[in-house]
C-alpha cells in the first residue's frame, strides 16, 4: 500500500473519531457549559482572593488545557465500549491493517479533542489578551501533544481492563492524578509539598509549563517539551503493543 492510501486510511480512522463525539450532544454541551462557568464565573471569583499575581489568566489557561485532557480520555470509553458491543471485531473484519487502527485511534483521540478544545482556546486567547502567533502556535501544538499522549494512555487502560467497573475506577484515579496533581491550574509555590512533589510527574504538568512559558514569557521551554514527548512516545508504543496483543488474530477476546 502507496503512502496516499495509507494516509487515506488513518484520515477515515481519525473522521470516524472526530464524528462520534461530535454525535453526542449531551457530551459536548456539557462540558462546554463545565469550562464556561470554570473560565468567567469560578475562576474569575477566585482570582478575587489571590493578591499579587494574576491568576484569572493563569487559571484560564490552565482550564482549557485541562478540558482538552479531560476530552481525550473519552477515547477509552470509547473503546471499551466498542469491545463490549463487539464494534471493535467489526473493525478489524474491515480492510484496514493494525497498525492503521492503532495509529488512527491515537491521532483520533487528539484530533477530537483538539476539535472541540481548539474554539475554547481561542476563546480564552481573546478574553485573556494574548496575541502573539508564534506563542499561540507552540501552545496549540503542546495542547495536541498532550491529548495526542493521553488517548494512548486511555487507550492502553481499556486495552488492559477488561471488568467495566475496575475500568472506570482506574481511569477516573488517573484522569484526577494527573489533572488535579498538575500545575495547570494552581502554581507550584501554593501547593502543598507531596501535591508539588507528584505533580511534576504528570504529563498535564509538562503540557502547562511549555503553555504557560510561551504565553507569559514568550520563551520555550525544552524541559516541559522533553517530558511532553517522552509520554506521548511512551504510551503510544505501550498502547500500540497492548493493541497488538489483545487484537492477534484479528478479533478482540
Amino acid at each position: 500500500m502507496g503512502s496516499k492510501g495509507w494516509i487515506s486510511e488513518i484520515s477515515c480512522v481519525v473522521s470516524r473519531d472526530v464524528d462520534n463525539l461530535l454525535s453526542r450532544p449531551f457530551v459536548v454541551v456539557s462540558r462546554t457549559l463545565t469550562f464556561l462557568v470554570q473560565f468567567f464565573i469560578f475562576g474569575y471569583t477566585v482570582s478575587t482572593l489571590v493578591k499579587g499575581f494574576d491568576f484569572y489568566r493563569y487559571y484560564g489557561i490552565g482550564t482549557v488545557i485541562t478540558t482538552v485532557c479531560s476530552v481525550s480520555y473519552l477515547i477509552g470509553h470509547d473503546l471499551f465500549q466498542e469491545a463490549e458491543l463487539g464494534l471493535l471485531d467489526y473493525l478489524l473484519s474491515l480492510p484496514v491493517s493494525r497498525r492503521t487502527l492503532i495509529v488512527g485511534r491515537s491521532l483520533g483521540g487528539a484530533a477530537r479533542s483538539m476539535a472541540y478544545g481548539t474554539p475554547m482556546f481561542i476563546l480564552a486567547m481573546l478574553a485573556l489578551g494574548f496575541r502573539n502567533p508564534v506563542d499561540i502556535v507552540e501552545s496549540l501544538l503542546a495542547l495536541f501533544a498532550l491529548a495526542f499522549g493521553i488517548s494512548g494512555l486511555s487507550i492502553t487502560v481499556a486495552i488492559a481492563i477488561r471488568n467495566e467497573e475496575r475500568f472506570d475506577i482506574l481511569l477516573a484515579f488517573i484522569e484526577l492524578f494527573t489533572v488535579r496533581f498538575s500545575t495547570a491550574l494552581y502554581p507550584w509555590r501554593a501547593m502543598p509539598y507531596y501535591a508539588s512533589a507528584v505533580s511534576a510527574f504528570s504529563p498535564v504538568t509538562s503540557a502547562a509549563q511549555v503553555i504557560q512559558s510561551s504565553l507569559f514569557n514568550s520563551t520555550t521551554d525544552l524541559a516541559g517539551w522533553g517530558n511532553l514527548l517522552a509520554f506521548v512516545f511512551a504510551f503510544f508504543a505501550i498502547s500500540s503493543a497492548f493493541y497488538y496483543k489483545r487484537i492477534e488474530g484479528g478479533v478482540y477476546r
